[in-house]
Protein backbone atom coordinates (compact mmCIF):
# COMPACT_ATOMS: atom_id res chain seq x y z
CA UNK A 1 0.00 0.00 0.00
CA UNK A 2 2.53 2.62 0.71
CA UNK A 3 4.75 1.65 -2.44
CA UNK A 4 1.52 2.04 -4.39
CA UNK A 5 1.14 5.65 -2.41
CA UNK A 6 4.81 6.89 -3.08
CA UNK A 7 4.37 5.38 -6.77
CA UNK A 8 1.14 7.46 -7.21
CA UNK A 9 2.91 10.86 -5.66
CA UNK A 10 6.15 10.12 -7.64
CA UNK A 11 4.50 9.98 -11.10
CA UNK A 12 2.53 13.51 -9.93
CA UNK A 13 5.84 15.03 -9.20
CA UNK A 14 7.27 13.81 -12.92
CA UNK A 15 3.93 15.51 -14.35
CA UNK A 16 3.83 18.33 -12.89
CA UNK A 17 7.85 18.97 -13.56
CA UNK A 18 6.93 17.90 -16.93
CA UNK A 19 4.46 20.21 -17.31
CA UNK A 20 6.28 22.88 -16.38
CA UNK A 21 8.80 21.99 -18.68
CA UNK A 22 7.01 22.83 -21.19
CA UNK A 23 8.16 25.41 -23.30
CA UNK A 24 5.96 28.28 -24.94
CA UNK A 25 7.01 30.37 -28.14
CA UNK A 26 6.41 33.91 -27.71
CA UNK A 27 6.40 36.84 -29.68
CA UNK A 28 8.39 40.09 -29.34
CA UNK A 29 6.32 42.61 -30.39
CA UNK A 30 3.71 40.61 -29.76
CA UNK A 31 1.69 40.71 -32.76
CA UNK A 32 0.26 38.03 -34.91
CA UNK A 33 1.17 39.79 -38.28
CA UNK A 34 3.45 41.81 -40.10
CA UNK A 35 4.81 43.20 -43.17
CA UNK A 36 7.73 41.93 -45.45
CA UNK A 37 10.47 43.23 -44.26
CA UNK A 38 9.43 43.66 -40.69
CA UNK A 39 11.49 42.29 -38.10
CA UNK A 40 9.82 39.82 -35.34
CA UNK A 41 11.74 37.79 -32.27
CA UNK A 42 10.35 34.35 -31.29
CA UNK A 43 11.71 33.41 -28.13
CA UNK A 44 11.66 29.70 -26.68
CA UNK A 45 10.65 30.02 -23.29
CA UNK A 46 11.29 27.45 -20.63
CA UNK A 47 11.24 28.98 -17.49
CA UNK A 48 13.28 28.77 -14.82
CA UNK A 49 13.09 25.12 -14.10
CA UNK A 50 15.47 24.38 -16.77
CA UNK A 51 18.76 25.10 -15.57
CA UNK A 52 22.31 25.77 -17.70
CA UNK A 53 22.73 26.26 -21.43
CA UNK A 54 20.00 25.03 -23.89
CA UNK A 55 19.97 24.33 -27.10
CA UNK A 56 16.51 24.75 -29.15
CA UNK A 57 15.52 23.61 -32.14
CA UNK A 58 12.86 25.49 -33.89
CA UNK A 59 10.10 24.31 -36.55
CA UNK A 60 8.20 25.96 -38.81
CA UNK A 61 5.33 23.97 -40.05
CA UNK A 62 6.87 20.47 -38.69
CA UNK A 63 9.97 21.28 -40.80
CA UNK A 64 13.31 22.19 -38.76
CA UNK A 65 15.21 24.62 -39.84
CA UNK A 66 17.39 26.47 -36.86
CA UNK A 67 19.16 26.24 -33.63
CA UNK A 68 19.25 29.14 -32.21
CA UNK A 69 16.71 31.47 -30.54
CA UNK A 70 14.62 32.79 -33.56
CA UNK A 71 14.67 36.44 -34.82
CA UNK A 72 12.73 36.67 -38.23
CA UNK A 73 13.53 39.54 -40.57
CA UNK A 74 10.78 38.38 -42.81
CA UNK A 75 11.63 38.75 -46.72
CA UNK A 76 8.55 36.86 -48.16
CA UNK A 77 4.97 35.66 -47.53
CA UNK A 78 6.33 31.92 -47.19
CA UNK A 79 7.33 32.92 -43.80
CA UNK A 80 3.86 32.69 -42.62
CA UNK A 81 3.56 29.13 -40.95
CA UNK A 82 3.16 27.54 -37.57
CA UNK A 83 6.14 27.73 -35.29
CA UNK A 84 7.09 25.70 -32.38
CA UNK A 85 10.05 25.15 -30.35
CA UNK A 86 11.84 22.30 -28.32
CA UNK A 87 14.74 21.75 -26.30
CA UNK A 88 16.76 18.42 -25.54
CA UNK A 89 14.92 18.56 -21.40
CA UNK A 90 12.10 19.87 -22.24
CA UNK A 91 8.42 18.71 -24.20
CA UNK A 92 7.68 20.11 -27.17
CA UNK A 93 5.86 23.20 -27.33
CA UNK A 94 2.46 24.03 -28.32
CA UNK A 95 2.56 26.20 -32.02
CA UNK A 96 2.09 29.78 -33.02
CA UNK A 97 0.73 31.21 -36.45
CA UNK A 98 1.88 34.07 -37.50
CA UNK A 99 1.29 35.72 -41.14
CA UNK A 100 3.54 37.61 -43.09
CA UNK A 101 1.47 40.74 -45.69
CA UNK A 102 2.73 42.08 -48.56
CA UNK A 103 -0.10 44.55 -48.78
CA UNK A 104 -0.59 48.05 -47.50
CA UNK A 105 -2.85 47.63 -44.37
CA UNK A 106 -3.30 44.67 -41.56
CA UNK A 107 -4.92 44.19 -38.49
CA UNK A 108 -2.92 43.23 -35.61
CA UNK A 109 -3.40 40.89 -32.38
CA UNK A 110 -1.98 39.06 -30.44
CA UNK A 111 -1.40 35.49 -31.36
CA UNK A 112 -3.00 33.72 -28.00
CA UNK A 113 -5.42 36.15 -26.02
CA UNK A 114 -6.80 34.78 -22.77
CA UNK A 115 -9.34 35.71 -20.39
CA UNK A 116 -8.66 39.07 -18.32
CA UNK A 117 -6.26 40.07 -21.18
CA UNK A 118 -6.11 43.43 -21.86
CA UNK A 119 -6.34 43.55 -25.35
CA UNK A 120 -5.25 45.76 -27.61
CA UNK A 121 -5.58 45.15 -31.78
CA UNK A 122 -3.86 48.08 -33.91
CA UNK A 123 -4.78 48.54 -37.72
CA UNK A 124 -1.37 49.00 -39.38
CA UNK A 125 -0.31 50.20 -42.36
CA UNK A 126 3.04 49.54 -44.17
CA UNK A 127 5.98 52.05 -43.37
CA UNK A 128 6.41 54.69 -46.08
CA UNK A 129 3.26 55.21 -46.27
CA UNK A 130 1.15 57.58 -45.16
CA UNK A 131 -2.42 56.85 -43.02
CA UNK A 132 -5.46 58.60 -42.33
CA UNK A 133 -8.51 57.85 -40.96
CA UNK A 134 -9.72 53.96 -39.29
CA UNK A 135 -12.97 52.06 -38.84
CA UNK A 136 -13.30 49.24 -36.57
CA UNK A 137 -15.91 46.43 -36.69
CA UNK A 138 -16.74 43.56 -34.75
CA UNK A 139 -19.07 40.88 -36.14
CA UNK A 140 -19.83 43.55 -39.22
CA UNK A 141 -20.74 46.05 -36.98
CA UNK A 142 -19.22 49.17 -36.44
CA UNK A 143 -17.68 49.69 -32.44
CA UNK A 144 -15.50 52.59 -33.54
CA UNK A 145 -16.08 55.08 -36.38
CA UNK A 146 -13.88 56.99 -37.94
CA UNK A 147 -10.81 58.18 -36.03
CA UNK A 148 -7.72 58.88 -35.79
CA UNK A 149 -6.03 56.33 -33.52
CA UNK A 150 -5.09 53.29 -35.45
CA UNK A 151 -4.96 51.19 -31.99
CA UNK A 152 -8.21 50.07 -30.20
CA UNK A 153 -8.04 49.49 -26.91
CA UNK A 154 -10.66 46.61 -25.94
CA UNK A 155 -9.90 46.11 -22.11
CA UNK A 156 -9.68 43.13 -20.12
CA UNK A 157 -11.55 40.79 -22.06
CA UNK A 158 -14.30 37.66 -21.73
CA UNK A 159 -15.18 35.03 -23.24
CA UNK A 160 -17.44 36.87 -25.13
CA UNK A 161 -15.41 39.34 -26.75
CA UNK A 162 -14.36 36.41 -29.11
CA UNK A 163 -15.35 37.56 -32.24
CA UNK A 164 -14.05 38.56 -36.08
CA UNK A 165 -12.99 41.70 -35.96
CA UNK A 166 -11.58 44.19 -38.84
CA UNK A 167 -10.61 47.57 -39.57
CA UNK A 168 -10.99 49.69 -42.86
CA UNK A 169 -7.73 52.08 -43.05
CA UNK A 170 -7.45 54.90 -45.13
CA UNK A 171 -3.58 54.44 -46.61
CA UNK A 172 -1.79 56.71 -49.40
CA UNK A 173 0.90 58.17 -50.54
CA UNK A 174 1.83 61.98 -52.59
CA UNK A 175 0.35 60.68 -55.47
CA UNK A 176 -2.70 58.86 -54.54
CA UNK A 177 -4.86 57.62 -51.67
CA UNK A 178 -6.86 54.72 -50.93
CA UNK A 179 -8.98 52.40 -48.11
CA UNK A 180 -7.25 48.94 -47.14
CA UNK A 181 -9.22 46.50 -44.72
CA UNK A 182 -7.96 43.58 -42.81
CA UNK A 183 -9.89 41.12 -40.36
CA UNK A 184 -8.74 38.77 -37.72
CA UNK A 185 -10.53 36.02 -35.94
CA UNK A 186 -10.02 36.43 -32.26
CA UNK A 187 -10.49 33.18 -30.37
CA UNK A 188 -10.47 34.55 -26.55
CA UNK A 189 -8.79 31.06 -24.60
CA UNK A 190 -9.89 30.64 -20.96
CA UNK A 191 -7.67 31.65 -18.47
CA UNK A 192 -8.53 28.64 -15.96
CA UNK A 193 -11.34 25.88 -15.78
CA UNK A 194 -14.65 26.22 -14.27
CA UNK A 195 -13.37 25.41 -10.79
CA UNK A 196 -15.06 22.14 -9.35
CA UNK A 197 -15.22 21.92 -5.32
CA UNK A 198 -14.53 18.54 -4.02
CA UNK A 199 -14.49 17.10 -0.19
CA UNK A 200 -12.56 14.32 1.11
CA UNK A 201 -13.12 11.98 2.74
CA UNK A 202 -15.71 11.32 0.55
CA UNK A 203 -18.57 10.64 2.76
CA UNK A 204 -17.75 12.35 5.68
CA UNK A 205 -18.43 10.85 8.78
CA UNK A 206 -18.54 13.31 12.37
CA UNK A 207 -15.18 13.96 13.71
CA UNK A 208 -13.47 13.18 10.04
CA UNK A 209 -10.77 15.72 8.82
CA UNK A 210 -12.73 17.51 5.94
CA UNK A 211 -11.04 18.73 3.08
CA UNK A 212 -12.61 20.75 0.45
CA UNK A 213 -10.70 21.81 -2.59
CA UNK A 214 -11.61 24.19 -5.21
CA UNK A 215 -9.83 22.36 -8.36
CA UNK A 216 -9.29 24.59 -11.40
CA UNK A 217 -6.57 23.58 -13.95
CA UNK A 218 -4.21 26.57 -15.71
CA UNK A 219 -3.44 27.11 -19.31
CA UNK A 220 -0.56 25.86 -19.76
CA UNK A 221 0.54 28.76 -21.33
CA UNK A 222 -0.49 30.93 -18.16
CA UNK A 223 1.05 28.67 -15.51
CA UNK A 224 2.84 31.80 -13.77
CA UNK A 225 -0.50 33.28 -12.88
CA UNK A 226 -1.46 33.60 -9.39
CA UNK A 227 -5.17 33.11 -8.59
CA UNK A 228 -7.06 33.75 -5.40
CA UNK A 229 -9.23 31.14 -3.72
CA UNK A 230 -12.77 31.72 -1.19
CA UNK A 231 -15.39 29.20 0.48
CA UNK A 232 -18.81 29.52 1.32
CA UNK A 233 -21.28 27.53 2.85
CA UNK A 234 -24.65 28.27 2.42
CA UNK A 235 -24.13 31.62 0.96
CA UNK A 236 -21.80 32.44 4.06
CA UNK A 237 -18.27 32.82 3.28
CA UNK A 238 -15.96 30.51 5.73
CA UNK A 239 -12.72 31.15 4.12
CA UNK A 240 -11.82 34.62 2.64
CA UNK A 241 -9.81 34.84 -0.50
CA UNK A 242 -6.28 33.32 -0.08
CA UNK A 243 -3.79 31.42 -2.21
CA UNK A 244 -4.45 28.37 -0.57
CA UNK A 245 -6.96 26.44 -3.18
CA UNK A 246 -7.94 24.19 0.55
CA UNK A 247 -10.56 24.59 3.11
CA UNK A 248 -10.07 22.18 6.40
CA UNK A 249 -12.27 21.43 9.06
CA UNK A 250 -10.48 19.42 11.32
CA UNK A 251 -12.82 17.50 13.18
CA UNK A 252 -16.08 17.87 11.24
CA UNK A 253 -19.89 18.10 13.18
CA UNK A 254 -23.32 17.64 11.88
CA UNK A 255 -23.38 21.37 12.03
CA UNK A 256 -20.93 21.41 9.20
CA UNK A 257 -23.17 20.36 6.66
CA UNK A 258 -24.46 22.10 3.97
CA UNK A 259 -24.27 23.57 0.42
CA UNK A 260 -20.57 24.58 -0.35
CA UNK A 261 -19.14 26.67 -3.07
CA UNK A 262 -15.92 28.69 -4.14
CA UNK A 263 -14.49 31.72 -5.88
CA UNK A 264 -11.39 31.78 -8.05
CA UNK A 265 -10.22 34.83 -9.46
CA UNK A 266 -6.88 36.32 -10.84
CA UNK A 267 -5.04 38.47 -8.45
CA UNK A 268 -6.10 42.12 -10.41
CA UNK A 269 -9.64 40.71 -10.24
CA UNK A 270 -9.90 40.64 -13.76
CA UNK A 271 -11.03 36.80 -13.90
CA UNK A 272 -13.52 35.45 -11.31
CA UNK A 273 -15.32 32.26 -11.73
CA UNK A 274 -17.91 30.25 -9.26
CA UNK A 275 -18.22 26.86 -8.81
CA UNK A 276 -21.06 24.64 -8.60
CA UNK A 277 -22.73 23.70 -5.64
CA UNK A 278 -21.64 20.75 -3.46
CA UNK A 279 -24.32 19.73 -1.03
CA UNK A 280 -22.49 17.71 2.11
CA UNK A 281 -24.24 16.01 4.55
CA UNK A 282 -21.56 15.07 7.59
CA UNK A 283 -23.26 11.89 8.59
CA UNK A 284 -23.12 10.77 12.21
CA UNK A 285 -20.33 8.58 13.78
CA UNK A 286 -22.55 7.40 16.26
CA UNK A 287 -26.00 7.66 17.63
CA UNK A 288 -27.08 9.82 20.48
CA UNK A 289 -26.53 7.29 23.27
CA UNK A 290 -29.58 5.92 25.57
CA UNK A 291 -29.10 4.56 28.94
CA UNK A 292 -30.58 1.38 29.88
CA UNK A 293 -30.87 -0.65 32.73
CA UNK A 294 -31.43 -4.05 33.74
CA UNK A 295 -33.20 -5.28 35.66
CA UNK A 296 -36.15 -2.79 35.59
CA UNK A 297 -37.58 -1.59 38.02
CA UNK A 298 -34.41 -2.92 40.04
CA UNK A 299 -34.60 -4.37 43.63
CA UNK A 300 -32.40 -4.13 46.91
CA UNK A 301 -29.89 -6.48 46.17
CA UNK A 302 -29.87 -7.11 42.97
CA UNK A 303 -27.20 -6.85 40.35
CA UNK A 304 -27.85 -4.06 38.48
CA UNK A 305 -26.36 -3.48 35.27
CA UNK A 306 -26.87 -0.43 33.30
CA UNK A 307 -25.87 -0.34 29.23
CA UNK A 308 -24.50 2.94 26.76
CA UNK A 309 -26.39 1.78 24.03
CA UNK A 310 -25.48 3.36 20.47
CA UNK A 311 -24.61 2.23 17.12
CA UNK A 312 -22.04 2.64 14.67
CA UNK A 313 -21.84 4.29 11.21
CA UNK A 314 -21.42 1.33 8.67
CA UNK A 315 -18.61 2.99 7.46
CA UNK A 316 -16.90 3.40 10.75
CA UNK A 317 -17.81 0.22 12.09
CA UNK A 318 -13.67 -0.52 13.27
CA UNK A 319 -14.14 2.69 15.52
CA UNK A 320 -13.47 2.60 19.15
CA UNK A 321 -15.24 4.46 21.25
CA UNK A 322 -14.61 5.18 25.05
CA UNK A 323 -17.86 5.14 28.08
CA UNK A 324 -18.63 6.78 30.74
CA UNK A 325 -21.23 7.35 33.67
CA UNK A 326 -22.44 9.66 35.81
CA UNK A 327 -25.30 9.20 38.68
CA UNK A 328 -26.59 12.70 39.50
CA UNK A 329 -24.17 14.98 37.62
CA UNK A 330 -21.31 12.63 39.51
CA UNK A 331 -18.57 10.96 37.74
CA UNK A 332 -19.18 6.98 38.57
CA UNK A 333 -17.24 5.32 36.02
CA UNK A 334 -14.19 7.16 34.03
CA UNK A 335 -13.71 6.76 29.93
CA UNK A 336 -12.84 3.03 29.22
CA UNK A 337 -13.50 0.67 26.63
CA UNK A 338 -16.75 -1.07 27.91
CA UNK A 339 -20.33 0.32 27.46
CA UNK A 340 -21.55 -1.04 30.83
CA UNK A 341 -21.90 0.13 34.55
CA UNK A 342 -22.47 -2.67 37.42
CA UNK A 343 -23.67 -2.67 40.79
CA UNK A 344 -23.02 -6.05 42.13
CA UNK A 345 -25.50 -5.54 45.14
CA UNK A 346 -27.78 -2.25 44.21
CA UNK A 347 -28.59 -0.42 47.56
CA UNK A 348 -31.25 2.35 48.09
CA UNK A 349 -28.45 4.87 48.08
CA UNK A 350 -27.76 3.69 44.59
CA UNK A 351 -30.93 5.58 43.18
CA UNK A 352 -30.91 8.75 41.05
CA UNK A 353 -30.52 10.45 37.80
CA UNK A 354 -28.28 8.50 35.34
CA UNK A 355 -26.37 9.49 32.10
CA UNK A 356 -23.80 8.35 30.39
CA UNK A 357 -21.06 9.53 27.85
CA UNK A 358 -19.49 8.50 24.65
CA UNK A 359 -16.37 9.86 22.85
CA UNK A 360 -13.80 8.52 20.23
CA UNK A 361 -10.30 7.84 21.91
CA UNK A 362 -8.98 10.64 19.51
CA UNK A 363 -11.76 13.12 21.68
CA UNK A 364 -12.73 14.14 17.78
CA UNK A 365 -16.27 13.94 19.23
CA UNK A 366 -18.78 13.49 22.26
CA UNK A 367 -22.11 12.68 22.83
CA UNK A 368 -24.21 12.40 26.01
CA UNK A 369 -27.42 10.59 26.57
CA UNK A 370 -30.44 11.71 28.77
CA UNK A 371 -31.15 11.18 31.95
CA UNK A 372 -32.60 8.43 33.18
CA UNK A 373 -34.37 8.40 36.57
CA UNK A 374 -33.59 4.97 38.56
CA UNK A 375 -35.61 4.19 41.92
CA UNK A 376 -34.05 1.22 43.98
CA UNK A 377 -37.14 -0.45 44.90
CA UNK A 378 -36.93 -1.46 48.60
CA UNK A 379 -36.90 -5.68 49.00
CA UNK A 380 -37.67 -5.48 52.97
CA UNK A 381 -38.80 -2.82 55.11
CA UNK A 382 -36.86 -1.46 58.09
CA UNK A 383 -37.49 -4.72 60.51
CA UNK A 384 -39.58 -3.40 64.14
CA UNK A 385 -39.05 -5.73 66.71
CA UNK A 386 -42.29 -6.46 68.87
CA UNK A 387 -43.23 -8.30 71.86
CA UNK A 388 -46.08 -10.83 73.22
CA UNK A 389 -46.47 -9.52 76.27
CA UNK A 390 -45.49 -6.13 78.31
CA UNK A 391 -44.45 -5.41 80.27
CA UNK A 392 -42.96 -8.54 81.14
CA UNK A 393 -43.09 -10.38 84.21
CA UNK A 394 -40.58 -12.95 85.78
CA UNK A 395 -41.86 -16.21 85.01
CA UNK A 396 -43.63 -15.66 81.49
CA UNK A 397 -42.71 -17.01 78.55
CA UNK A 398 -41.22 -14.14 76.49
CA UNK A 399 -41.48 -13.99 72.92
CA UNK A 400 -39.66 -11.80 70.61
CA UNK A 401 -40.94 -11.40 66.68
CA UNK A 402 -38.69 -8.97 64.30
CA UNK A 403 -41.41 -8.10 61.63
CA UNK A 404 -40.86 -6.98 58.29
CA UNK A 405 -42.24 -6.76 54.86
CA UNK A 406 -40.83 -8.05 51.23
CA UNK A 407 -41.61 -6.29 47.92
CA UNK A 408 -44.33 -7.71 46.08
CA UNK A 409 -41.91 -8.13 43.22
CA UNK A 410 -39.67 -10.84 45.42
CA UNK A 411 -42.02 -12.59 47.32
CA UNK A 412 -39.93 -15.83 47.46
CA UNK A 413 -36.78 -14.48 48.78
CA UNK A 414 -35.33 -16.05 51.91
CA UNK A 415 -34.85 -14.15 54.86
CA UNK A 416 -32.95 -14.95 57.97
CA UNK A 417 -33.09 -13.17 61.45
CA UNK A 418 -30.47 -12.31 64.41
CA UNK A 419 -31.35 -11.10 67.68
CA UNK A 420 -29.40 -9.23 70.02
CA UNK A 421 -29.21 -7.90 73.33
CA UNK A 422 -27.05 -4.73 74.60
CA UNK A 423 -25.63 -5.44 71.21
CA UNK A 424 -24.50 -9.18 72.14
CA UNK A 425 -25.94 -12.16 69.84
CA UNK A 426 -28.57 -14.05 71.82
CA UNK A 427 -29.57 -16.14 68.64
CA UNK A 428 -27.80 -16.15 65.11
CA UNK A 429 -29.14 -15.71 62.12
CA UNK A 430 -31.77 -18.78 60.72
CA UNK A 431 -34.96 -18.56 59.11
CA UNK A 432 -36.70 -18.00 62.16
CA UNK A 433 -38.26 -14.45 62.56
CA UNK A 434 -38.78 -14.92 66.79
CA UNK A 435 -36.65 -15.10 69.14
CA UNK A 436 -38.41 -16.82 72.53
CA UNK A 437 -37.33 -17.57 76.36
CA UNK A 438 -39.57 -20.14 78.10
CA UNK A 439 -39.28 -18.49 81.31
CA UNK A 440 -38.29 -14.94 81.47
CA UNK A 441 -36.03 -13.49 84.29
CA UNK A 442 -34.90 -10.32 85.78
CA UNK A 443 -31.48 -10.39 84.07
CA UNK A 444 -33.28 -11.05 80.27
CA UNK A 445 -34.16 -7.26 80.55
CA UNK A 446 -32.18 -4.92 78.01
CA UNK A 447 -31.95 -3.35 74.70
CA UNK A 448 -32.96 -5.56 72.12
CA UNK A 449 -32.65 -5.26 68.48
CA UNK A 450 -33.08 -7.99 65.59
CA UNK A 451 -31.41 -8.25 62.39
CA UNK A 452 -32.77 -9.48 58.87
CA UNK A 453 -30.74 -10.09 55.65
CA UNK A 454 -30.62 -12.37 52.49
CA UNK A 455 -29.30 -15.71 51.85
CA UNK A 456 -26.62 -13.83 50.23
CA UNK A 457 -26.07 -11.22 52.54
CA UNK A 458 -26.75 -8.68 49.66
CA UNK A 459 -29.24 -6.61 51.94
CA UNK A 460 -28.73 -6.55 55.57
CA UNK A 461 -30.90 -4.22 57.77
CA UNK A 462 -31.30 -3.70 61.85
CA UNK A 463 -34.04 -2.58 63.59
CA UNK A 464 -34.46 0.13 66.09
CA UNK A 465 -33.72 -0.47 69.77
CA UNK A 466 -36.20 -2.17 72.11
CA UNK A 467 -36.43 -1.37 76.03
CA UNK A 468 -37.76 -4.89 77.75
CA UNK A 469 -38.24 -4.31 81.69
CA UNK A 470 -38.78 -7.25 83.51
CA UNK A 471 -40.82 -7.46 87.05
CA UNK A 472 -40.71 -9.69 90.09
CA UNK A 473 -43.01 -12.42 90.41
CA UNK A 474 -43.41 -11.92 94.09
CA UNK A 475 -47.52 -9.56 94.18
CA UNK A 476 -47.35 -6.71 95.36
CA UNK A 477 -50.74 -6.58 98.17
CA UNK A 478 -50.05 -2.54 99.29
CA UNK A 479 -53.33 -1.81 96.60
CA UNK A 480 -55.34 -4.79 97.70
CA UNK A 481 -55.00 -3.85 101.40
CA UNK A 482 -55.91 -0.31 100.69
CA UNK A 483 -58.87 -1.21 98.66
CA UNK A 484 -59.75 -4.01 101.71
CA UNK A 485 -59.24 -0.86 104.37
CA UNK A 486 -61.19 1.31 102.03
CA UNK A 487 -64.30 -0.94 101.87
CA UNK A 488 -64.19 -1.38 105.71
CA UNK A 489 -64.53 1.75 106.87
CA UNK A 490 -67.15 2.71 104.22
CA UNK A 491 -69.10 -0.46 105.56
CA UNK A 492 -69.01 0.60 109.23
CA UNK A 493 -69.88 4.34 108.75
CA UNK A 494 -72.60 3.00 106.74
CA UNK A 495 -73.67 0.41 109.92
CA UNK A 496 -73.37 3.49 112.75
CA UNK A 497 -75.40 5.45 110.59
CA UNK A 498 -78.62 3.10 110.14
CA UNK A 499 -78.25 1.94 113.67
CA UNK A 500 -78.27 5.45 114.94
CA UNK A 501 -81.34 6.58 112.50
CA UNK A 502 -83.18 3.29 113.89
CA UNK A 503 -83.13 3.96 117.39
CA UNK A 504 -84.32 7.60 116.94
CA UNK A 505 -87.04 6.63 115.39
CA UNK A 506 -88.00 4.26 118.31
CA UNK A 507 -87.06 6.52 120.56
CA UNK A 508 -84.52 4.50 122.43
CA UNK A 509 -81.25 5.96 124.09
CA UNK A 510 -78.28 3.97 123.30
CA UNK A 511 -76.93 1.40 126.03
CA UNK A 512 -74.60 2.71 128.37
CA UNK A 513 -71.13 1.31 128.71
CA UNK A 514 -67.61 1.58 129.62
CA UNK A 515 -67.38 4.27 127.05
CA UNK A 516 -66.56 1.41 123.85
CA UNK A 517 -69.04 0.52 121.34
CA UNK A 518 -69.12 -3.05 120.47
CA UNK A 519 -70.33 -4.32 117.08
Amino acid sequence: MYTETFIFFLLLVIQKAGAADRPVVTFTPNWNKIFTGESITLTCDVGSTVQGDLTYSWYRDNRKYTYTKQTITSEKTSDSGNYWCETRTSGRSDSVRLDVSDGLGILQAPPRVYEGDNLIIRCHHRPGYSSGHTIFYKDNGVIRDWGPDPVLHIGNVVVRTAGKYKCNKEVGSSSWQGQYEDAVSIDVQELFSLPQIKVTPHPVIAGDNMTLTCDTSLSSLRQMTELQFAFYRDGRNVQEFSSSDKYGVLSAQLEDSGNYYCDVKTSNNAVNKTSKVLAIEIKELFATPEIKVKPFPATEGDHMTLTCDTSLSPLRQRTELQFAFYRDGRNVQGFSSSDKYGVLSAQLEDSGKYTCEIKTLANSLKKMSRELHVQIQELISSPEIKITQYPATEGDHMTLTCDTRLSPLRQRTELQFAFYRAGRNVQEFSSSDKYGVLSAQLEDSGDYTCEVKTLTNSVKKMSQVFNVRKQDGQKDYTLQNIIRLTLSACILVIGSLMVFYHMRSTNRKPPVGDGTTSY
